[in-house]
């Protein structure tokens, strides 16, 4: 039996690089949302309540690739 050390290797990278997107990426974009709210002048609101949607967003289809994830993808 061959062992394959280079698909290990993508798949040890991918797996990494999902894990902080998704780790540290969600906090970071609610993060800069934030910043953006308490800011008075109109675009910088804007920005901020889009970054807030788009944290909902990620958390909601996180939420259904738990829940649904093997019906939906056979995960």
């Amino acid at each position: 039996m061959m062992f394959d050390l280079s698909a290990l290797l993508v798949s040890i990278v991918s797996v990494l690089v999902v894990g902080v997107l998704l780790g540290a990426g969600i906090p970071t974009i609610y993060a800069l949302g934030a910043r953006q709210l308490e800011q008075s002048a109109p675009r910088n609101r804007v920005l901020g309540w889009t970054a807030m949607a788009v944290c909902v967003l990620l958390a909601a289809m996180g939420i259904v690739l738990i829940v649904f994830g093997k019906a939906l993808f056979g995960i």
